[in-house]
């Protein structure tokens, strides 16, 4: 058997096609695209604003700086320290010290966190009709998440003042889009000092076709969840990853097997085994088997 990775996406000749459509119509900046990917994503996921950022770590940084421009400087991981590095890296590169102000929350592996919070950090989570629990919501497109725009991200809410002035910052404090400027003419101000937050027409347009897929791809990752659960006697419910031991061994004698997990996130974090929709029965069946094989061994 071949190396069974830990993730893949699913990229075919729609994303193709669609990404020449974009580069013949000779606008790839933030644009159509941009606009047609955002209103889409917002009625999949039930929110009233989305902005199409160039990553998850932008978003955050966007959801960072509307607390800070009212005067609230530090930030409380509500969920843990069990998280990628980024929840922290925006938090700190926008001038925020930890402490009890704005509540940050992680939805890890894809499982929704019920508790009070402002900002969600959803990188690991994109499910449809999903109620916010907070002012603002930041998504992942990363090229191992559950869908992918290559790089990219979306930052969301249902407050109209958020959601303008986060827009504003998207477009690098300027009172106007590029795509105005080009069509409108080039007289703009500066309302504020921010950017490098937005995504463009290319990546939008993959992330159009990945979005139409979501639904069969996130139901095979439960196939998957299922097949695991059952064989581990467990009742986990995330579909982006699988955590699963805390032992390190384990990575090792899965590679050696030809199988590669991961693990999130050191010093305290999961092997998490292989967790995506390109993985045949088969596969699943053969991880199963050496992680069972590695258990019996410790014994």
């Amino acid at each position: 058997m071949d190396t069974i990775s830990y993730s893949s996406s699913r990229l075919g000749q729609e994303e193709i096609d669609a990404v020449t459509r974009v580069i013949k119509s000779g606008w790839v900046a933030a644009g159509p695209e941009t606009a047609a990917f955002e209103k889409e994503f917002a009625d999949y996921v039930g929110v009233k604003y989305a902005i199409f950022t160039n990553s998850c770590t932008s978003a955050l940084k966007m959801a960072f700086k509307w607390y800070l421009e009212h005067d609230i400087d530090t930030y409380d991981l509500v969920t843990g320290k069990n998280t990628y590095c980024a929840t922290y890296a925006a938090a700190e590169e926008m001038g925020m010290t930890p402490g009890k102000g704005v509540k940050v929350a992680v939805h890890y592996g894809g499982v929704k966190y019920d508790g009070e919070c402002d900002i969600e950090d959803s990188a690991h989570r994109i499910e449809p009709n999903d109620p916010l629990i907070g002012k603002i919501r930041c998504y992942s497109f990363y090229a191992t998440k559950n869908m992918t725009t290559a790089t990219g991200g979306m930052f969301v809410t249902d407050d109209e003042e958020i959601y303008e002035r986060a827009r504003l910052y998207w477009r690098d404090g300027l009172n106007t889009s590029t795509l105005d400027r080009q069509t409108k003419g080039y007289d703009y101000e500066v309302l504020c000092m921010a950017g490098g937050y937005d995504g463009n027409d290319i990546a939008a347009a993959i992330g159009r076709v990945q979005l139409r897929k979501l639904p069969e791809m996130n139901a095979r990752r439960q196939e998957i969840v299922n097949m695991y659960n059952a064989a581990f006697d467990k009742d986990w419910q995330g579909l982006h990853l699988y955590p699963f031991s805390k032992d390190k061994g384990l990575i090792e004698y899965l590679k050696k097997h030809g199988v590669r997990a991961g693990f999130f996130y050191p010093p305290d974090g999961y092997v998490c085994l292989p967790l995506h929709q390109n993985l045949t029965n088969d596969e699943v069946d053969y991880v199963i088997d050496k992680v069972c094989e590695y258990n019996e061994l410790q014994q």
